[in-house]
C-alpha cells in the first residue's frame, strides 16, 4: 500500500513540473528565471584629507612704555625672523600690565633644503681641573679657547669660576648639529647664557659683543640682555633661532680623554710633559684642547682632552679617530735596550701615519718591554703587528 502511494506521488510531481521533465533552454527561459549576476564596480580613489598647517606664536618678555615703541620692536623682530629663514604670519602689539609687548605668529617648520636657520648646538667645555693660582687657570683657559678656534669651532666666550678654594675655567663654543635628513625640520628658539660679570652694567656692556659673536658664526641672534647668575654674579643671555628635528642632537664633534702611561715624581714635571704632548695630538688628527695633571699613586701623571669627529651611520656612530695601544711582544734585559727599541718603533709608526701620542717602558731587570699609544683614523688599517692588549 505504501509503495503504491509513493509511486503515485512521484508520477504526479514529474508531470506537474516541466523543469524536471525537459532540459533547460535559454530561448524558453524568462528574465525572472535567470539568477542575478554580481558585477565588479570600478575602483574609486580614497578620499584625500589635506594636511593641516600648524601655526605657532612667538612671545617676547620685552616691555615697552609706549605702544609705538612696541610696534617698532615688532617690526624689527619680524625682519630678524624673516632674515633667519622663519616664515612669519604677522604680529600684534599686546598690553602687558601698564606697558606693551608684542606677539608674532610663525610657521614652526621649515622644508628640507632650506639654508636657514642653521642647525647648531651650544656646548660648554670644562676640563674638571682646579688651579691653585688664578693666573694658571687664566692661562689654561686662554690656551684652550685658542685650541677650539684652531679646530674651526667658534668660541662664544670663556670665564673663570670658583672650584672650592681654587679656580677653574669654562669655554662656551658652537658645534654643528648633523641632523638626520628629514622632509621638514622644526624651528626652535634657544637661549645662550655666557660670561661671568661682577656688575650688571658690565654684562649689559658686553651684550652687543655676544650678539656679534653668534652672528659672525652664522647664527641668527635675535636679542640679548643681562641676567643674574646663581652665584650672585651676572651673565649675558642671547636669544637665537635654529632648526632641529625629532631625532635628537647629533653633534659634529665630541670630547674624549686620554690618560697618559707616564708617571712623574713631581706634579710640575707632569704639567710640563702634558703641555709638550699637546702638539702630537693635533698633528695626528685629534685636535688637543687642554691637559690636566692627576695623581697616580704617590706619583703624578696627566690626561689630555681632544676632539673626535662623529661619523653617523645607520646603526650607530663611528668616531673619526681612536687611540689604540701597541704592546711589544719582545722583552729586553735592560731598560735602555727597551727604550731604544721603543724609539725605533715609534718612528716607524709616525712614518706610517699612525701618530704616536704616548709611550712607556715597563718591567724589571731581565724582562723589560714597552707600549705605544697611537691615533688610528676611521677607515685606516691597524698597525700590522701583534694584537693590542
Amino acid at each position: 500500500m505504501f509503495k503504491a502511494l509513493t509511486l503515485a506521488g512521484f508520477s504526479l510531481l514529474a508531470f506537474s513540473c516541466p523543469s524536471f521533465s525537459q532540459a533547460f533552454s535559454l530561448d524558453a527561459a524568462r528574465l525572472g528565471d535567470l539568477p542575478p549576476v554580481k558585477t565588479a564596480e570600478p575602483s574609486r580613489p580614497a578620499p584625500v584629507v589635506p594636511p593641516g598647517v600648524t601655526i605657532a606664536s612667538y612671545a617676547t618678555d620685552e616691555e615697552f612704555t609706549f605702544e609705538n615703541e612696541a610696534a617698532a620692536g615688532l617690526a624689527a623682530r619680524l625682519n630678524a625672523l624673516k632674515a633667519a629663514g622663519v616664515t612669519t604670519l604677522g604680529g600684534r602689539v599686546v598690553e602687558l600690565g601698564n606697558d606693551y609687548s608684542f606677539v608674532i605668529d610663525y610657521l614652526p617648520t621649515v622644508k628640507n633644503g632650506a639654508a636657514l636657520p642653521p642647525a647648531v648646538i651650544v656646548e660648554t667645555y670644562k676640563n674638571g681641573a682646579s688651579y691653585w693660582r688664578e693666573t694658571e687657570a687664566a692661562e689654561a683657559m686662554k690656551a684652550c679657547a685658542a685650541n677650539f678656534r684652531a679646530a674651526k669651532l667658534p668660541v662664544l666666550g670663556s670665564y673663570l669660576y670658583e672650584a672650592g678654594n681654587d679656580s677653574a675655567f669654562a669655554v662656551d663654543y658652537l658645534v654643528k648639529n648633523l641632523l638626520r635628513p628629514t622632509q621638514e625640520y622644526d624651528v626652535k628658539f634657544e637661549k645662550f647664557t655666557g660670561g661671568k660679570f661682577t656688575f650688571e652694567s658690565e654684562a649689559e656692556k658686553n651684550v652687543p659683543a655676544y650678539v656679534a659673536l653668534l652672528k659672525a658664526a652664522g647664527v641668527p641672534a635675535l636679542r640679548g640682555k643681562a641676567v643674574s647668575r646663581p652665584d650672585g654674579d651676572y651673565a649675558v643671555e642671547v636669544e637665537f633661532v635654529i632648526k632641529t628635528n625629532k631625532y635628537g642632537a647629533r653633534p659634529q664633534y665630541s670630547v674624549a680623554r686620554y690618560d697618559s702611561r707616564e708617571t712623574f715624581t713631581f706634579d710640575s714635571e707632569a704639567l710640563k710633559a702634558s703641555k709638550a704632548a699637546l702638539p702630537a695630538f693635533s698633528k695626528a688628527g685629534a685636535p688637543a684642547l687642554s691637559a690636566v695633571v692627576r695623581p697616580e699613586g704617590r706619583d703624578y701623571s696627566y690626561s689630555v682632552d681632544y676632539l673626535v669627529g662623529n661619523i653617523y651611520q645607520q646603526g650607530g656612530v663611528v668616531p673619526s679617530v681612536a687611540i689604540e695601544t701597541y704592546q711589544a711582544p719582545e722583552t729586553y734585559t735592560f731598560d735602555s735596550e727597551a727604550k731604544k727599541a721603543l724609539d725605533e718603533k715609534a718612528a716607524a709608526f709616525n712614518a706610517a701615519g699612525l701618530g704616536v701620542v704616548g709611550t712607556a717602558v715597563t718591567g724589571e731587570l731581565g724582562s723589560f718591554t714597552y707600549a705605544i699609544d697611537y691615533v688610528a683614523k676611521a677607515g685606516q688599517p691597524a698597525y700590522p703587528g701583534p694584537l693590542p692588549r
